[in-house]
């Protein structure tokens, strides 16, 4: 770890409240020269007009939707939506003019401007399991729409939990998921290689998500999250050429911490499981960090998913 790093990272974990201060820090220095090209000009008021319509920072409003597995018997989860209930929601998407957007998509607006559909939605799938293949895949292919699923490195293509033998629901391999990457149905990004640990079975070593463990140093805990982030990056740049550049909060928690390293590894954008609505802006990539969620449940229409996910009135 380089010395600007350490002190950058000491002076974030020991405030709150700093992730603003914290991507002002990272802003590239195109959103530099961007507000300071938002000053008003001394012109003429027509000329000054047009250009404080060209430099006012622009935003669009981004619904995100949250998934984990899919089931024909819902059981009553919070996390566990039946696939009959998963497409009447997406063909609802489709009817009421949605578009479902990319995490490049989402990242060529804020930084450039390029504009996104006229209704743009997210649609996020977290930990990677195979009913997201099985059930979920060929519902957004038939509606014309995309997902972006985290997956948790060490669970890929595995039915047990690590070396403890004990069953979980399956996980796809990236080789089963490379189909559906390859026809844009799909793309995977990061929920950690070993951080998604399950409490009653991580019993040496527990870790509540990304954050540190009561006795463990900054130093240590920023070493382990850094080879953790490369472990699960590797194998999907492995997999499928490309690097990270979304992450998934393991239960959303985090820090301002891992939001600084994730920036400076090249990720730009994180989300939480916290509901609510994200503004995008353009020229801020500070707006696409600790971006909020919708969980959507099995007992949610497809009118209600609308409703739930309306822009607000201005």
């Amino acid at each position: 770890m380089s010395e600007k790093e350490r002190k950058f990272m000491q002076l974030h974990f020991r405030k709150k409240s700093l992730l603003r201060r914290l991507a002002a820090v990272m802003l590239s220095a195109c959103l530099l020269t961007g507000l300071a090209q938002a000053a008003p000009a001394e012109a003429s008021s027509e000329t000054t007009t047009a250009a404080a319509a060209q430099t006012s920072p622009a935003t669009d409003y981004l619904p995100v939707l949250m998934y984990h597995h899919f089931d024909e018997e819902p059981g009553g989860s919070t996390m566990v939506v039946s696939p009959e209930r998963f497409a009447e929601q997406m063909a609802a998407l489709k009817q009421a003019g949605y578009t479902a957007v990319t995490p490049e998509q989402i990242v060529d607006y804020v930084d450039n401007g390029t504009p996104l559909p006229e209704k743009p939605v997210w649609i996020s799938m977290d930990d990677g399991y195979q009913s997201n293949l099985t059930y979920a895949a060929p519902v957004l292919q038939k509606n014309g729409l995309n997902a972006t699923i985290y997956c948790i490195g060490v669970s890929v293509g595995k039915s047990t939990y690590k070396d403890f033998g004990v069953p979980i629901i399956p996980h796809f391999s990236y080789e089963e998921a490379k189909k559906w990457v390859d026809a844009g149905v799909i793309n995977i990004q990061n929920h950690t290689y070993d951080m998604h640990n399950v409490s009653g079975l991580d019993v040496d070593g527990y870790r509540r998500g990304v954050l540190p463990r009561p006795d463990e140093s900054l130093d240590s805990y920023m070493t382990t999250f850094r080879n953790d982030f490369h472990k699960a990056n590797d194998a999907i740049h492995a997999a499928f050429g490309y690097d990270t550049l979304a992450f998934a909060y393991p239960f959303g928690l985090h820090n301002a911490v891992t939001e600084g390293m994730l920036q400076t590894m090249g990720v730009r954008l994180t989300v939480t499981i916290r509901e609510g609505i994200n503004t995008l802006v353009k020229g801020d990539p500070s707006c696409l960090y600790s971006m909020t969620r919708f969980n959507i449940t099995d007992d949610v229409t497809g009118a209600q998913l609308l409703e739930k996910i309306k822009e607000p009135e201005k």
